[in-house]
């Protein structure tokens, strides 16, 4: 089932405790070595890094 959350501590907080504490592991990993730019959104239902269509707005279909 795709989460409805609208930011990562609110999905992380709907997860059970040991998928939780997994993938916050995995997180905080990710947001060590995210590099500048770089912003963390929840994107198809779940936690995603991306850069900001305000650095890079010339994409193919504008997201």
């Amino acid at each position: 089932m795709q989460s409805t959350a609208e930011t990562p501590e609110q999905y992380l907080a709907e997860l059970p405790p040991d998928r939780a504490e997994a993938i916050s592991a995995v997180r905080d990993v990710i947001l060590e070595h995210l590099p500048e730019g770089y912003v963390e959104s929840m994107r198809w239902g779940m936690i995603s890094y991306e850069v900001p269509l305000e650095r890079f707005p010339d994409t193919y279909n504008g997201q």
